[in-house]
């Protein structure tokens, strides 16, 4: 599988989500891509700071300067009155494509935990994060647990009296049992990786049958209507026979007849 140049895939998404304001899940699927190393590879943040920073940049220096000194010079109203002709001369869409995408959390990120825990920094970082950066952080894990056993295996080598030693395999057996959790970890984040995976492919599909099966429950009525109602009145041998015999005295029934 040739390796993907994210770069130049961030540029392309860039500017198709200037253009129709597409979500990165819609891009992904569009491109074929794997949607959560996408998010671990392109920052929606990052691009919504870089579109303030081009509107910014496209407003004119300028102005700020004249109307502070117009400010200076009238008085209170007339700085209002320029501040709001100036909103309104501002040329643009007056219908802009919301930025932020479907379940964004930034406004919600100062509450929760984040009222117990005074580290802004912390609480950026983790809004951040998805179930890709767990894994990779486990395995990073595993990898040092790794190569602390292979220190202490050295250790083991080189001791010399029993208590250490006893000691060493104590500290080698607790990091033994901690790589096989961090190993397990990994297992089931890869599970919930690739559920995930499945799930963002079945689920059009599942829509898809689920207005299917409602088009033809709806077309089965239909035609069950339709069939009904030109059945009404109409007379069939089978019919006539069914109304003579309800029409006897006895409706029909043989264990009333006389015997002879």
């Amino acid at each position: 599988m040739a390796k993907l140049d994210w770069k130049k895939l961030e540029q392309a998404f860039r500017r198709e989500h200037a253009e129709t304001g597409i979500t990165l899940l819609e891009w992904c699927r569009k491109k074929k891509i794997n949607y959560n190393t996408a998010r671990t590879r392109i920052k929606m943040g990052k691009i919504d700071h870089e579109i303030d920073h081009d509107i910014s940049d496209e407003e004119p220096s300028n102005d700020a300067g004249s109307d502070d000194e117009k400010c200076a010079k009238n008085s209170e109203k007339n700085c209002a009155n320029s501040a709001e002709t100036k909103r309104n001369s501002r040329s643009g869409n007056p219908h802009p494509v919301a930025r932020f995408s479907d379940r964004n959390t930034h406004a919600v990120r100062h509450r929760g935990y984040a009222k117990y825990l005074e580290a802004d920094n912390l609480m950026d970082d983790a809004s951040d994060m998805v179930l890709f950066d767990e894994l990779v952080f486990t395995r990073a894990r595993a990898l040092s647990v790794t190569g602390t056993l292979k220190k202490m295996f050295a250790d083991l080598k080189e001791a010399a009296d029993v208590e250490t030693r006893v000691a060493l395999y104590d500290k080698i057996l607790k990091a033994e049992q901690a790589l096989d959790r961090n190993i397990a970890r990994i297992e089931s984040i890869e599970r919930s990786l690739l559920t995930l995976d499945v799930l963002a492919e079945t689920a059009p599909k599942l829509r898809a049958d689920r207005e299917r099966i409602n088009a033809a429950r709806d077309k089965l009525r239909a035609e069950t209507d339709i069939l009904t109602s030109r059945r009404r009145g109409v007379v069939t041998p089978v019919s006539d026979i069914v109304s003579s015999l309800h029409e006897m005295s006895n409706s029909g029934r043989l264990d009333d007849i006389p015997e002879e």
